[in-house]
């Protein structure tokens, strides 16, 4: 992937909340105190990093020079490349070797025949697409935006009708109580893990599958 600190604009509020503790924050302070833009945007995208990004500001020295500068962006934008990829170039990470499991691993537990499946976290929609070949309805639940735009698209070139994307997180699912007779996530599970496997529950009816890939 071509990654560079301009991609931090391509960053959603909910992402923007991840970085402290996350960004090497010498590095980070660096490309602040050189980019003070970046640094608007991000405090005006989630209010609530404000503190954080001024408290790196009055910790850290500004680079020692250009090339200094230079190493810390690419340090900083690295570090978050996984962020930074779901936003710009999402056909990068659907390419990835660890997509490329055996779908009968979740067939083997439950047909998906006539049933409404969720597939929550749904990143680039691998287990969304899969499933809309033989599912009933299929409801794919992604945060990022730019995901969720590759994933429509991908319905729309396979020509599957059955696929809705929507807007949440798997900790927040926007569907109602036993909506689901089977929910799927992959590499999806543990951002929030307590609230996650009570929405999980909340989410599919009594009977239903709950399938962690």
């Amino acid at each position: 992937a071509d990654l560079d600190i301009e991609d931090l604009y391509l960053l959603e509020a909910f992402q923007i909340g991840y970085l402290p503790g996350w960004v090497p924050e010498a590095e980070f302070s660096a490309v602040l105190q050189a980019r003070p833009a970046i640094r608007r945007f991000l405090s005006k995208k989630n209010p609530d990093v404000a503190p954080y990004l001024d408290r790196l500001l009055a910790q850290y020295d500004p680079a020692a020079g250009a090339e200094a500068l230079v190493a810390a962006a690419d340090k900083v934008v690295w570090t978050i490349a996984d962020l930074l990829v779901y936003n710009k170039c999402p056909e990068v990470y659907d390419a990835l070797a660890f997509h490329g499991w055996d779908w009968q691993e979740v067939t083997s537990i439950t047909s998906l025949e006539d049933k409404t499946v969720i597939d929550t976290g749904a990143g680039t929609g691998r287990v969304a697409l899969e499933a809309a070949h033989s599912a009933r309805l299929v409801f794919a639940v992604e945060p990022v935006g730019r995901l969720r735009r590759f994933i429509r698209e991908r319905a729309a070139g396979e020509g599957l009708h059955n696929l809705y994307v929507l807007d949440g997180f798997s900790h927040a699912i926007p569907l109602p109580d036993g909506f689901a007779d089977v929910l799927i996530s992959s590499h999806a599970l543990g951002w929030n893990l307590n609230d996650e496997l009570r929405e999980f529950e909340r989410v599919v009816r009594q009977g239903g599958h709950i399938i962690h890939c």
